[in-house]
């Protein structure tokens, strides 16, 4: 297996490219899943006569909302978490090499 390097900016995060197949494709969910509850509530409002949201479709916006704000808040809070660490314990390792 082969060892890349991550490449961490100095607030912790990393590029999409560094990135492990399992966080791209929860990024990717996240992002299709808010991008579809918005959709639907835009086709639900226009393609009725009474221009109404139906229950079903409020329920759909709102919990693919919820998943995905959570699908992207947990994985950047972690991600931000262990930035941190690692730029940390990296300074106190280079200190005491000095």
């Amino acid at each position: 297996m082969k060892d890349k390097s991550k490449d961490i900016n100095r607030d912790g995060h990393i590029g999409w490219k560094e990135l492990d197949f399992r966080d791209k494709v929860a990024y990717t969910m996240a992002i299709i899943l808010v991008a579809s509850g918005i959709i639907m509530a835009f086709l639900c409002f226009f393609l009725t006569s009474d221009y109404s949201i139906t229950d079903g479709v409020l329920f759909y916006v709102s919990e693919s909302f919820v998943t995905g704000g959570a699908l992207l808040g947990i994985a950047t809070y972690i991600k931000g978490k262990f930035g941190e660490i690692t730029n940390y314990i990296q300074n106190k390792v280079h200190d005491e090499d000095r």
